[in-house]
C-alpha cells in the first residue's frame, strides 16, 4: 500500500538524518576536544580513522536505545509535545554511554563539559530537526499528499463530532469514502450505504479502505461487530473504534498477564506517579513565587485601589470551588461582579448585568484570576490543570456527563489545556462542557511537564492577543 511505503520511506529517513546528525557532532566535539586539551586540529580522515570504533558504538547504542523509546514510532496522530518527550528520554538514555565512553577514555574523548555541551546540542538540533519534519509532513497532508482512504460504521454520540474535526484537521491525511448504518433514509447524502457484509467487503477491496473507524455501542449487534473484526483481520485493514463515551472502560483499562493469562485492570496516570507529583509541585511553588514577588507585590494595591474606587469594598472575592479528588476550597479572586446572593448559584454569562465596570476589564485581560497563585502557593490549585467550577455547577455536569468525575484526578488550574485551546467563556450547550471535559480528560491521561509548559505559553499569547471569549 501506497501509506506502508511511505512510511517505511520516512523512518528510513529519520534514522539517516538523526545518524548523520550524531556523527557529524560527534566529529565536530572530538575536534574541540583535541583543540583543548593538545592545541591542535585534526583532519576529518584522522578523527574516522583514529575514532571509528566509538562513532559505530554510538550509532548502535542509539539504534537500540531509539528501539526502546519507540523514538521513530508515532503515527499520524502523534503530537509534537509526545515527539519531543521522547527525544528527550532519548538521549537522556544515550547520555549514559557518552559518559560511560569518555571515561574509559579520557585522553582522546570529550571531558565532562564538553560531553554535556555535546549531549544539549545533540537534544537541540534533533529536535528541531524533527520539528521541522513533523510540520512539514502536517503540511504536505494537508495539500492531500500521504492520505489514507477511511470508512465509517455505524454510529453513536461522539461519530459525527469526530467526523467533523477530521474534515477541519486536513493534516491528518484522511479521505471519507463512506458511511455504513443499520439503515438510511432516500434523502440522504451520498456515500452513505446500509451495511450488508457481502457488500461492504467488495467495497473495501474496491475502494482499496485502510482504516475502518467502528463506532462502539451504536446500532449494530454484537454479532455483527464481532464478524466484522474477523472480516479487516482477515483483509488485513486496520480498524479503529470510536467509544461511545469520553472516557469508557476500552481506554481506562490496561491488559496484564498473570503466567499466560491475560487480566484487565485500570490504568494509572502520570500524575500518580510521586517523582511527577514533586516535579509539578516544586514548578508551582517556584512559578507562583516569581509571579506574587515580582508582579502581584506591585499590581495587587493598583487593581484594589482601582476596585474601591469604582464599585467599593470588598477587593477580594472567595468562592467554593470542587478540587482535587471532589474536596471544596476557597478559590481567591479580585471582586469583579456587584454583591448578590446568586454570585455563588448562578454562573457568569455574556452580558451579565452583576459585572462591574472595571471587572469588565479584569476579566476581559484575565488579571481577576491572579490572586489563584496564591491558592497554587498553598497547595489546593496549580498553575496547569482543570478549571474549578462551582459546588452547583460541579455536581449537575457530574450528573449528566459520565466520567466528568475524571478531572478531580489532578488539583484545579489557573489555566488548562481547555482554556488554551479556546473552551472557554459562557456554558451556552451540552457541547461546549462536553468540548471542555475531553481536553480535561486528555490532560489527566497524557500530563507531562512538556504539557504544562506549552499551556502556559499558549495561554500568555492568548492574554497577550486578547480572547474573544473572555468576558
Amino acid at each position: 500500500m501506497k501509506y506502508s511505503r511511505y512510511s517505511r520511506n520516512l523512518l528510513s529517513i529519520q534514522y539517516i538524518i538523526d545518524f548523520s546528525i550524531l556523527v557529524s557532532l560527534s566529529l565536530c566535539f572530538l575536534n574541540i576536544q583535541y583543540v583543548e586539551s593538545v592545541g591542535y586540529k585534526y583532519t576529518l580522515q584522522y578523527l574516522i580513522i583514529y575514532h571509528y570504533k566509538v562513532i559505530i558504538l554510538f550509532l548502535v547504542s542509539w539504534y537500540f536505545i531509539s528501539v526502546n523509546v519507540k523514538l521513530y514510532v508515532g503515527g499520524r496522530f502523534s503530537g509534537i509535545i509526545a515527539i519531543l518527550r521522547k527525544n528527550l528520554y532519548q538521549v537522556l538514555l544515550f547520555s549514559i554511554i557518552v559518559f560511560a565512553v569518555s571515561g574509559f577514555k579520557t585522553s582522546d574523548l570529550f571531558s565532562n563539559r564538553l560531553s554535556i555541551y555535546f549531549l544539549v546540542t545533540l537534544f537541540i538540533v534533533t529536535s528541531f530537526v524533527k520539528i521541522i519534519l513533523f510540520f512539514t509532513i502536517k503540511i504536505y497532508r494537508s495539500y492531500g499528499g500521504n492520505y489514507r482512504r477511511v470508512v465509517f460504521v455505524d454510529e453513536n454520540i461522539n461519530t459525527y463530532s469526530f467526523i467533523k474535526l477530521l474534515s477541519k484537521r486536513k493534516d491528518y491525511g484522511l479521505v471519507n469514502c463512506g458511511f455504513f448504518l443499520s439503515s438510511i433514509k432516500d434523502n440522504e447524502k451520498r456515500k452513505k450505504y446500509n451495511f450488508e457484509l457481502n457488500k461492504f467487503k467488495s467495497f473495501l477491496l474496491e475502494e482499496k479502505i485502510q482504516i475502518i473507524f467502528y463506532s462502539l455501542n451504536g446500532n449494530f449487534s454484537q454479532q455483527i461487530h464481532d464478524d466484522l473484526v474477523y472480516l479487516v483481520q482477515k483483509l488485513h485493514i486496520e480498524i479503529s473504534f470510536i467509544p461511545s463515551e469520553i472516557y469508557d472502560s476500552y481506554s481506562s483499562l490496561n491488559l496484564e498477564y498473570y503466567d499466560t493469562y491475560p487480566i484487565l485492570t485500570f490504568k494509572k496516570f502520570p500524575l500518580d506517579n510521586f517523582w511527577n507529583q514533586f516535579l509539578k509541585r516544586m514548578f508551582d511553588i517556584v512559578f507562583s513565587l516569581v509571579v506574587i514577588i515580582f508582579i502581584i507585590s506591585w499590581l495587587f494595591p493598583l487593581i484594589g485601589l482601582v476596585i474601591l474606587l469604582d464599585s467599593g469594598s470588598p477587593v477580594f472575592y472567595l468562592q467554593k470551588r470542587v478540587g482535587l479528588r471532589g474536596k471544596v476550597f476557597n478559590c481567591f479572586k479580585f471582586r469583579t461582579m456587584k454583591k448578590s446572593v446568586d454570585n455563588n448559584i448562578k454562573a457568569t454569562v455574556k452580558g451579565d448585568i452583576r459585572i462591574t465596570r472595571f471587572g469588565k476589564i479584569l476579566r476581559k485581560t484575565s488579571l481577576d484570576e491572579f490572586p489563584q497563585f496564591i491558592n497554587v502557593l498553598i497547595g489546593n490549585m496549580s498553575v496547569v490543570g482543570p478549571r474549578p467550577h462551582m459546588i452547583i455547577q460541579d455536581e449537575h455536569y457530574n450528573d449528566i456527563i459520565l466520567k466528568y468525575s475524571l478531572r478531580h484526578y489532578v488539583k484545579p488550574g489557573i489555566t488548562g489545556l481547555a482554556q488554551s485551546k479556546g473552551f472557554r467563556g459562557e456554558i451556552a450547550t451540552k457541547e461546549d462542557i462536553h468540548k471542555r471535559v475531553i481536553a480535561d480528560a486528555y490532560y489527566v491521561k497524557n500530563w507531562s511537564f512538556l504539557l504544562d509548559v506549552i499551556i502556559i505559553v499558549r495561554t500568555f499569547f492568548n492574554i497577550i492577543s486578547g480572547d474573544k471569549k473572555a468576558f
